[in-house]
């Protein structure tokens, strides 16, 4: 009976942990960037909707979320 080898597996076996590293960490600051300009834009339409403003608020959140997540960004990047 053959034995089982995970390198039969497919394409992410044979990839050295290096690669899957640095794949995590562009997912991560990927996905940090979307949340913030995602979270900023909702609460800047909350702000709108309870304020009657109507594009300044969405317009305000949107840039503190992308502030946010490029600092988030940053972060990450100097602990590399």
């Amino acid at each position: 009976m053959a034995r089982w080898k995970p390198q039969t597996l497919g394409f992410m076996v044979d990839q050295p942990d290096a690669f899957r590293k640095g794949l995590s960490i562009a997912a991560r600051i990927g996905v940090e960037l979307v949340a913030a300009l995602i979270v900023g834009g909702g609460l800047g339409y909350l702000a709108d909707s309870y304020f009657s403003s109507s594009p300044f608020g969405i317009v305000i959140g949107v840039f503190l979320g992308m502030s946010a997540g490029l600092l988030n960004v940053y972060r990450t990047a100097s602990r590399l």
